[in-house]
């Protein structure tokens, strides 16, 4: 499907999992970038996907699926860590000063 876009619903890992079932019995195929993963991954993530499946080639075993997995790439986890920084700050005000 040209230009697809990752979308991530409440089956998307469930789709995702059945096409690496049929993609990574072949060998020699090597999936990279958003379109190539189906992944919402940043150009660093994609490029750093391409290296990865460059140096597999070469006798290395990265796990380029593991790529972007972190949550702090989750624009939710980014609402939420806003969110406590926030409350972190409101604390920090609320606690007195000592005096020198």
């Amino acid at each position: 499907m040209p230009k697809a876009y990752p979308v991530y619903d409440s089956v998307y890992r469930e789709h995702l999992e059945r096409v690496r079932e049929h993609i990574d019995r072949i060998g020699n195929l090597h999936t990279i970038g958003r379109n190539g993963m189906h992944k919402y991954n940043n150009q660093d993530h994609s490029m750093l996907t391409a290296m990865m499946a460059i140096w597999n080639m070469q006798g290395e075993k990265h796990d380029v699926w593991a790529v972007n997995t972190d949550f702090e790439y989750h624009e939710e986890m980014r609402v939420a860590q806003q969110e406590a920084a926030s409350a972190t700050r409101a604390a920090a005000r609320r606690v007195p000063v000592e005096a020198a």
